[in-house]
């Protein structure tokens, strides 16, 4: 948060870009700030998954996402295979909301208890 904070203070205080180098620091510092508003979100809802006990599960399939997929990025709310069928999205993360077209849009239940293991597929 204090590195966002830092980012957008630079951009306030920047005037307007006068020179190619001024132009194109101010287009990464922009582009690092909305990374880390992407980064930051992505923690709140991982928090909020774990609390309501729905972390560690597909939102496209709902299967069990591998132990080893969320153990090398605690973020991600995808299985492989549901990310495979995303569209692309410039990055590395898919576009909230966006499903993939495999999932099926029927049955969104909650889950009933939290899991205390993670099965690795």
């Amino acid at each position: 948060m204090q590195q966002l904070a830092e980012l957008e203070d630079e951009i306030d205080r920047s005037a307007t870009p006068t020179d190619a180098a001024d132009t194109a620091r101010h287009e990464v510092t922009k582009k690092l700030a909305v990374a880390a508003r992407h980064a930051l979100a992505d923690i709140e809802e991982t928090f909020t998954l774990i609390t309501t006990g729905r972390y560690g599960r597909c939102r496209g399939c709902h299967t069990e996402i591998p132990i080893h997929l969320l153990q090398a990025i605690p973020t991600t709310q995808w299985c492989l295979n549901c990310r495979r069928h995303l569209p692309a999205s410039g990055g590395s993360r898919p576009p909230r909301g966006q499903l993939p077209r495999s999932a099926s849009r029927g049955d969104r239940g909650e889950l009933s208890a939290p899991r205390e293991t993670l099965a690795c597929r």
